[in-house]
């Protein structure tokens, strides 16, 4: 009566050593699926069939138009994405086996998410601002408050302030300070126009050279 439970705790531990536990868990590049780790799928190819004791997982390239970009065990690819024209959107790379199709926007136009699924025109800078950063596809313009000494007066989206005119240079006199929205208004000096004082000297001493030449 004692050598029975004796027999079946050895016969019990006979079958343990012959036949292991299921894993629990698997390898970074497998997945587990009746009590077997399977390979997964790498990417652009989609699973048919789970591995078995035999035979190793099976898996198909996707179709045209279709992608799925990481190791999986999907039964279906994903659909490349549509840059529909109507919402001003335009193909920028074209989608493969294991990406996806990446849009952009037409031209005068930036992405309103960072998933860009419409676009909207690209903000204007109003006079008084310039443009500090010029719009791209995915980002709209930047403006910035023109400084002293700078002015514009349009509303643009390339456009920067510009530098108020240098009178001085030109040789000119300010006649109007600039603002933020217009430039300085530049014009002739008193002294130098016509009909100036520095023009008069030289009439004054005509008549002298004529009086001293008819002197006896």
């Amino acid at each position: 009566m004692v050598r029975l439970p004796v027999q079946c705790l050895l016969w019990g531990c006979f079958l343990t050593a012959v036949r292991p536990e299921p894993p629990t868990s698997c390898r970074e590049d497998q997945y587990l699926t009746n009590s077997r780790c399977c390979n997964l799928c790498p990417p652009g190819q989609k699973l048919v069939s789970d591995c078995t004791e035999v035979t190793d997982t099976e898996c198909l390239p996707c179709s045209k138009g279709e992608f799925l970009a990481t190791s999986n065990r999907e039964k279906y690819c994903h659909q490349h994405r549509y840059c529909n024209p109507n919402l001003g959107l335009q193909i920028q790379r074209e989608g493969t086996s294991k990406t996806d199709t990446i849009c952009t926007c037409d031209e005068g136009q930036h992405c309103t998410s960072h998933t860009c699924e419409s676009c909207t025109p690209h903000s204007l800078c109003l006079p008084g601002f310039g443009v500090k950063q010029i719009a791209t596809g995915v980002s709209d313009t930047i403006c910035e408050p023109c400084s002293v000494g700078f002015f514009s007066n349009v509303s643009s989206a390339f456009e920067k302030c510009h530098p108020w005119t240098s009178c001085e240079s030109k040789g000119l006199v300010e006649q109007h300070a600039g603002t933020n929205k217009t430039d300085v208004v530049c014009g002739e000096s008193w002294r130098t126009g016509p009909g100036s004082r520095l023009g008069r000297p030289l009439k004054l001493n005509m008549f002298q050279a004529k009086l001293t030449f008819r002197d006896p």
